[in-house]
């Protein structure tokens, strides 16, 4: 069992939720309950409905593309291994934003919990104060840029002529 102290702390290291007051952190711990997961558990599939928001509290998860996709007679040659989360890492922040389905699967790669928000009540939150919206949606695109400029570089071949 996790203290709302442990929570808010768990929180506050968040890069989602970065520069937000210990009040605000609060808020979000307020709305979140643990879920558990043990090694091999499947926490999200690929095309489940939008998560809401989770935060590895202890343990890791595995991030993947699976082979078989969920109701289509098509499959990929095999999982594609996306990422692993570990303690702090958060995964739906996708889906806060464009209310879409899960983009991958996660797995548990060994027995933890993560905090999890429902969507409903994470953007409750965020609607309700223009702050803390503001410093949330300031934060995930800062972290969406990242994203995209590294992917950019993964593409960039450049050519040394000599």
């Amino acid at each position: 069992m996790f203290l709302k102290k442990q929570v808010v702390s768990l929180l506050g290291d968040v890069e989602v939720l970065q520069d937000l007051e210990v009040e605000d952190l609060e808020r979000f711990a307020g709305a979140c309950r643990k879920v558990s997961f043990g090694e091999g558990d499947l926490v999200l599939e690929e095309g489940d409905p939008p998560p809401g928001f989770y935060v590895v509290a202890e343990g890791e998860l595995r991030v993947f593309l699976p082979r078989e996709l969920k109701g289509r007679k098509e499959h990929r040659v095999s999982d594609v291994d996306l990422n692993r989360l570990r303690e702090g890492d958060c995964f739906g922040e996708y889906s806060l934003i464009d209310r879409k389905p899960a983009s991958a699967s996660i797995r548990g790669a060994r027995a933890g919990s993560a905090m999890h928000i429902t969507t409903e009540d994470f953007l409750r939150i965020l609607e309700g104060d223009d702050r803390i919206g503001k410093t949330v949606y300031r934060n995930l695109l800062r972290i969406l840029v990242r994203r995209l400029r590294k992917r950019e570089k993964e593409y960039d071949f450049i050519l040394v002529s000599g």
